[in-house]
């Protein structure tokens, strides 16, 4: 804390220091002087009592919002799952397409420009194939781990 109990005035500035008295903020020294002045005040003494029983409302309290009661019944929808397992089935044939597509084509770019020394096609085919094999070890990796994933079926 930046003031000090020695220089305030009783009560007004004492109000100031009672929240951090409950929530264990103070030093020892603040927290027993805060003591004694609330033993001693009983407006402070009844703020003090409002603020814990305020406090102790607000931990019973649990909000629940909408999300939470209806994510259950939304993620156990058959009819949503179907639609999330056929779109990405769709992103995954439309990516293995256009990639195939750009591979094919990069690849015949590659074998038919002969403007181009052979080193830098053959080094340009290597880099590309490498980002190819990169991608398919880690998605061998991804579906290796989903299979063994602990957490795959745990429910929010």
């Amino acid at each position: 804390m930046t003031q000090s109990f020695n220089s305030m005035a009783p009560c007004e500035q004492m109000e100031v220091f009672i929240s951090g008295y409950i929530d264990g903020e103070l030093t020892q020294q603040e927290s027993q002087q805060m003591a004694v002045h609330i033993r001693r005040c009983e407006s402070c003494e009844k703020l003090y009592k409002e603020l814990v029983e305020l406090k102790g409302m607000t931990k019973e309290a649990h909000h629940i919002t909408v999300d939470e009661r209806d994510l259950p019944r939304i993620l156990e929808n058959k009819t949503n799952r179907w639609l999330m397992t056929l779109a990405w089935a769709l992103v995954i044939i439309g990516g293995l397409v256009v990639g195939g597509f750009m591979a094919w084509d990069l690849a015949y770019a590659l074998w038919t420009d002969t403007s181009q020394p052979w080193w830098l096609r053959f080094a340009l085919g290597a880099f590309y194939l490498g980002f190819v094999g990169l991608f398919l070890v880690v998605l061998r990796q991804r579906l290796i781990a989903r299979k063994t994933d602990k957490y795959r079926k745990v429910k929010l």
